[in-house]
């Protein structure tokens, strides 16, 4: 089964997201971690919002192709349970 590689369109979020799209992210992840790589005097200010502009986008759709992925958040707790902090294993917490 080989993904299709040739769809770039990020702006719905129902797009699958690519194995391109993902080696384009770490690339230019890895550039922004190596700051002395690329000339020190410039602001990475715009390319850092770029980027993470990229990751919420393609975080987003992966939770979305994956719903089952996405934990629970603390408002779906189980309103049975009095202290959601006792570590009681209701909680989500076996210990």
């Amino acid at each position: 089964m080989n993904p299709d590689t040739t769809n770039t369109d990020t702006t719905d979020i129902g797009a699958p997201v690519t194995i391109a799209e993902i080696a384009e992210f770490l690339r230019q992840l890895r550039a922004l971690s190596r700051p002395g790589a690329a000339d020190p005097t410039r602001d990475t200010t715009a390319e850092r919002a770029a980027f993470l502009a990229r990751k919420a986008d393609l975080f987003a759709r992966i939770a979305a192709a994956h719903p089952g992925l996405v934990p629970p958040s603390p408002t779906d707790a189980d309103p049975t349970d009095a202290d959601p902090t006792d570590a009681d294993p209701t909680d989500g917490n076996p210990a």
